[in-house]
C-alpha cells in the first residue's frame, strides 16, 4: 500500500485541498487518526457537471491502446491512488509540518486562506489561489474529520488553467466544486 501523500487534483488547486486546515488563526492542530488502511474518493464538478464521466471515458480510450501488462500496472496505480496505509507514527498528523511538506510540490498554485473555524474536528473558511500565468480561483471550504473519516468540500469560481504550467486558458470563469471523502477500513494493511 502507498504511504500518506497529497492527493493531486487537476481542476481545483491541489494546494488548496491540502491547505484548508492551515489558516491564519494559529498553529495547526495535531490530528490523531486510526492507523491502518484508509480509502478515499473525490469528485469534481465544473458548472454543475461532474467531470468523472469524461475522465472515465478518457481512461477507457487509453486502456484500449495498452498491453495486458500495462493495463495491470494502470489498475495497480489507480487502486493505490485511492488507498493509503498509515503506520501508528503517521496516524499522529502535525498538520503544519505535513502541509508545508505537501505544498512544496503542489504545482503552480499559491493559495491564501482565511479560516473562520479550525479545531481537531472541523475547519471552515475562504480561499484565494493564483498562478503566475493568470490563474485565479476563489471560494469557500468546509471540512470535518475524525479518527475514522473525513469530508472536505470546496466551492468556488475561477478560470480554467493548464495544470502543467499554470497558464490561464481563456478568460471565462466557471463554477467549481470538489468533494473528497475518506474512511478508515481497518487496522491491517
Amino acid at each position: 500500500m502507498s504511504q500518506l501523500r497529497p492527493i493531486r487534483l487537476s481542476v481545483l488547486p491541489a494546494a488548496l485541498s491540502l491547505t484548508l486546515f492551515a489558516g491564519a488563526c494559529g498553529a495547526a492542530p495535531i490530528l490523531e487518526v486510526n492507523p491502518g488502511l484508509w480509502t478515499s474518493e473525490s469528485e469534481i464538478w465544473i458548472n454543475g457537471q461532474s467531470i468523472k464521466p469524461g475522465v472515465q471515458a478518457l481512461r477507457a480510450k487509453l486502456r484500449g491502446r495498452l498491453t495486458d501488462a500495462q493495463k495491470a500496472e494502470m489498475d495497480r496505480q489507480q487502486a493505490a491512488e485511492k488507498q493509503a496505509c498509515l503506520s501508528p507514527q503517521q496516524a499522529k498528523i502535525d498538520l503544519a509540518a505535513y502541509l508545508e511538506s505537501a505544498l512544496s510540490g503542489s504545482g503552480p498554485w499559491k493559495c491564501e486562506l482565511s479560516a473562520t473555524k479550525m479545531n481537531t474536528s472541523e475547519a471552515t473558511g475562504k480561499y484565494v489561489c493564483r498562478t503566475g500565468g493568470g490563474g485565479l480561483t476563489q471560494g469557500s471550504f468546509a471540512a470535518t474529520y475524525g479518527p475514522s473519516s473525513y469530508r472536505i468540500e470546496l466551492k468556488g469560481r475561477g478560470n480554467a488553467v493548464d495544470g502543467r504550467n499554470g497558464n490561464a486558458v481563456g478568460t471565462e470563469e466557471v463554477d467549481q466544486r470538489m468533494l473528497s471523502t475518506g474512511r478508515w477500513l481497518g487496522s491491517s494493511c
